[in-house]
């Protein structure tokens, strides 16, 4: 079968407006995971984000279908219609966290200095359209494909993954190969395992004077790094009388305009960020509101963000020093800052796991609950590819149990793994390799969980480009104009090859 000239100039450039105008329909949908409507099963805004994509395929000449609203797919039929190549993507979104922290409307596509910015061009709904148009430009060559190219559309790969099972399961397809545009080039053999846990304490009365907490609220997702946190607090008085409200207030606010972060915070990494911690008094007498502005990252980076749960904990610590917080309160900070606060690794907390195909384990914490009756935090974790479920799960128990603290586990994937010798992994490097011209990039390992976990025989694979900086779930989500328009070459190159 002769080779289809991908590197032509009318192959996939004169796509390019159509494909701009298409993304900035996808991405004013505001399509985060919300209650179920009716028949909608993740909410209005992710529906009618599937309605479109399935509606323009439609249009082009493409067999579509809606899988009760769960998901749905686009096929490329081939002349064996029994194996499927499958590219595997998702609609939805993670929350926008705080609105301060974006430069531009996050659900208004805008491009800018070459770039594209608005929630989902890099998570996924830039790539997956860019595969999309890989297929539409291998469709309208005349390209006859031996297997089916199936486009896989998943509607809550934020959240549970609810969706896709409810796809795998009631359609069943026979995917030989394929990929999930949803995460770095040049291609994934390896993905950590995922878990999110809560750990939670029950709390007493509080039985000692000083500044107590009445409740704690931070981040949206387990998943991101928080970029928010809010917290207020009650003054109950000291026992010898000595400062006052006024004093007291005036001790927070004076700690919170000098707060420097504890080592470990790569505050340093963040430059220009300035008023950490926000302090006002509340609305019932005696009570004191803080708020602590953070980074967004993803949650399998943690490193990457500046999380505010972890910036208020290490302020309450600081200010512990002035014997200022009650004793529960103190017990609760000093558990979290030794244990959690900045280790990103695990390594406080019993998990500090590592192996040589996938690096280090890391650990999020994702949401905090803190109320006069107990206190949770979400953590997200990412452990290493030879690891033991097993053995992350009894690491936690034996940190937190002496503290009187539970562990329950709420989600888990098993982690994914292929040797850079597989054929599916060879191939994707080959198409990666023939348009960058990049013979030094290897294929790589990330903390990240796709779809590729939830169907079999497929990897990660794009859109990130080495080198680039990466700032899935973070504020101000751009990507590259060109990577994503080099992506629909090396898709459409990918496809040609794995569907032949």
């Amino acid at each position: 079968m002769e080779k289809i000239n991908v590197n032509s100039m009318e192959f996939t450039e004169k796509y390019h407006d159509e494909f701009k105008e298409f993304l900035s329909k996808l991405i004013a949908i505001p399509s985060v995971v919300s209650e179920a409507e009716g028949n909608m099963p993740f909410g209005a805004d992710v529906n009618r984000a599937l309605e479109l994509v399935l509606d323009v395929a439609k249009k082009d000449g493409f067999e579509v279908k809606n899988v009760d609203n769960y998901g749905g797919h686009i096929d490329f039929s081939g002349e064996n219609q029994d194996e499927i190549v499958a590219v595997v993507g998702h609609l939805d979104v993670v929350p926008c966290g705080d609105l301060e922290n974006w430069k531009t409307n996050p659900f208004e596509m805008v491009e800018k200095d070459g770039k594209f910015y608005g929630r989902g061009v890099l998570d996924d709904k830039g790539p997956l359209l860019a595969a999309y148009y890989a297929v539409k430009a291998l469709k309208d060559s005349g390209f006859k494909p031996n297997k089916t190219i199936r486009i896989m559309l998943g509607c809550d790969e934020e959240t549970e993954w609810n969706g896709m099972t409810y796809y795998m399961e009631k359609e069943k397809p026979n995917v030989v190969s394929g990929f999930s545009p949803d995460a770095d080039f040049p291609a994934i053999h390896a993905e950590k395992g995922c878990a999110q846990f809560l750990i939670e304490k029950k709390l007493s009365a509080h039985s000692s004077g000083g500044i107590c907490v009445k409740s704690m609220k931070g981040g949206t997702v387990a998943n991101a790094v928080a970029d928010k946190a809010i917290a207020e607090f009650k003054y109950l008085g000291l026992k010898d009388g000595s400062l006052n409200f006024d004093d007291v207030y005036k001790k927070i606010l004076a700690s919170a305009n000098s707060f420097v972060p504890s080592k470990g915070s790569n505050i340093e990494n963040f430059d220009g960020v300035e008023d950490l911690i926000q302090v006002e008094k509340g609305k019932e007498e005696n009570s004191i509101l803080l708020t602590a502005h953070g980074v967004s990252a993803h949650g399998s980076r943690p490193s990457l963000g500046l999380n505010a749960i972890s910036l208020l904990m290490d302020f309450l610590g600081q200010i512990e020093g002035e014997h200022l917080l009650c004793s529960q309160s103190c017990d609760i900070v000093d558990f979290y800052n030794d244990r959690l606060g900045y280790h990103f690794d695990g390594s406080k907390m019993g998990v500090g796991f590592s192996d040589e195909p996938s690096g280090k384990l890391s650990l999020n914490i994702g949401l905090v609950d803190w109320n006069e009756e107990k206190v949770s935090y979400t953590i997200d974790i990412r452990y290493p590819v030879t690891i033991d479920f097993q053995d992350v799960c009894d690491g936690l128990l034996e940190a937190v149990v002496p503290d009187e603290y539970r562990v329950l586990n709420l989600n888990h994937m098993k982690p994914l793994y292929k040797p850079v010798t597989d054929p599916l992994i060879e191939t994707l490097m080959a198409a990666y390799k023939e348009f960058t011209g990049d013979l030094v990039c290897k294929p790589i390992v990330i903390g990240g969980g796709t779809y590729a976990r939830a169907v079999p025989n497929t990897v990660a694979f794009g859109p990130v480009m080495p080198g680039r900086e990466d700032i899935c779930h973070q504020p101000n989500e751009y990507i590259h104009a060109e990577d994503l328009y080099m992506s629909i070459k090396i898709f459409a190159r990918a496809l040609y090859e794995l569907s032949k």
